[in-house]
C-alpha cells in the first residue's frame, strides 16, 4: 500500500484527465484537495506518517498539474516531474481517521526550478507546511520552466519568490558547494 498514489492514484488520474477532465483553475490558483489519514498512512504512534506527507504531496502536485492544464502538455512531451528539494515544517499530528486538507500552489519559478507551497490543514489549523523544488525534464536535461508555463498561458511571468525561498535556495547551494 506504500507506493498507492505512485501506481495508482498518479495513473487513474492521468486517464480520468481524458474522459472525466478535472474542473480548470488559473495556473497560479490554489488547488484544495480534501483528504484523510488511512490505516495504511500511520506509523507506530498512531499518526500521519512523515514520509507519507511527501507522498500525498507527490499526488497535490500531479493534481495541480492536471487542473492547472499542464498534465496532458507533460505526459504528450514526455517530459518526467522530479524534486529537486523539499523543505517540511511539521505543527501538529493527524491521527487516524482525521480529516485535512492538502491545499498546492505554485508561488513562482526562474529559470530553472519551479516551487510550490503545500499546506496541510485540519480544523485545528495549520498541521504541516511544505515547500518543494521541482523541475520537468526531458532526455536532454531540465526543461525551462517558462516554457512549460506559455502551454497554458503564453507570456505569464512568475510572480516574485518569497524571501523564505530565496533563503531556502541559498542554503542549499551553500551546501551543495561544501559537499565532496
Amino acid at each position: 500500500m506504500a507506493h498507492f498514489n505512485s501506481f495508482v492514484r498518479i495513473p487513474f488520474l492521468a486517464v480520468r484527465g481524458l474522459f472525466w477532465p478535472l474542473p480548470p483553475i488559473d495556473a497560479l490558483e490554489k488547488d484544495v484537495l480534501s483528504m484523510r489519514v488511512w490505516p495504511n498512512d500511520i506509523d507506530f504512534n498512531f499518526h500521519l506518517n512523515n514520509a507519507r506527507y511527501l507522498n500525498m504531496m507527490d499526488y497535490g502536485r500531479m493534481h495541480l498539474l492536471a487542473r492547472g492544464g499542464l498534465l496532458k502538455p507533460v505526459m504528450k512531451a514526455r517530459w518526467v516531474p522530479v524534486v529537486g528539494a523539499v523543505w517540511m515544517t511539521y505543527r501538529r499530528s493527524l491521527s487516524l481517521w482525521a480529516r485535512f486538507r492538502l491545499e498546492t500552489q505554485l508561488t513562482g519559478w526562474d529559470e530553472r526550478w519551479f516551487y510550490m507551497e503545500q499546506t496541510f490543514l485540519s480544523d485545528e489549523g495549520l498541521v504541516a507546511v511544505g515547500w518543494v523544488k521541482g523541475a520537468l525534464r526531458d532526455k536532454n536535461g531540465a526543461v525551462p520552466p517558462q516554457q512549460v508555463m506559455d502551454l497554458v498561458r503564453p507570456g505569464i511571468v512568475s510572480p516574485p519568490l518569497p524571501d523564505a525561498i530565496q533563503i531556502l535556495n541559498g542554503l542549499t547551494r551553500e551546501k551543495l558547494q561544501n559537499a565532496s
